[in-house]
């Protein structure tokens, strides 16, 4: 294809679901295998290539807390984040806020990260929000929660040399 350039960059696309049950937030606490202590999240993981997105998100969601998504609703955020220097790729985070749900919680999850599913208040999920090791899921997940951003925003981090994230720009 013309003026198309390969940088020899892959992208990898996250989905996660921000889901309420009246006045909580549903989150699930995960330890994977090179994480030194559990952390809290909202429910969701990598697309299989080839995934919708929505798939995907119905498909995490199940895995990691038994519930079934009968509609992803809107896009809450968007969450690019720059590997480089350390590596030649690009992490795509979509967060829906997720309109419809049923089922009971009880985690399932293949990998054997997810040791807890539960909804917690908005101002006790914020909270544990804290301890994520990861700013691009902590950061926009508070802001909305905490109600500061608008839903739609997007949200740019670079890689330092360190492995740091900084983020770079919001909009």
């Amino acid at each position: 294809m013309e003026g198309r350039v390969n940088t020899g960059q892959q992208t990898t696309h996250v989905v996660a679901g921000l889901i309420r049950n009246e006045d909580q937030v549903l989150l699930v606490q995960q330890q994977g295998p090179s994480d030194s202590v559990p952390a809290w999240s909202v429910p969701g993981g990598v697309a299989n290539p080839g995934e919708l997105l929505s798939e995907a998100l119905a498909r995490e969601v199940r895995e990691e807390t038994g519930l079934e998504i009968l509609d992803p609703g809107r896009l809450l955020y968007v969450a690019q984040v720059d590997h480089r220097p350390l590596e030649q790729r690009q992490t795509l985070i979509f967060v829906f806020t997720v309109a419809a749900w049923q089922g009971d919680l009880r985690p399932a999850d293949p990998d054997g990260y997810v040791l807890e599913a539960r909804f917690l208040p908005v101002a006790e999920a914020i909270a544990v929000l804290d301890a994520i090791p990861w700013p691009t899921m902590s950061e926009p997940l508070q802001a909305h929660l905490r109600g500061e951003v608008a839903p739609g925003a997007l949200w740019c981090y670079r890689r330092r040399a360190d492995g740091q994230a900084e983020r770079v720009a919001t909009s």
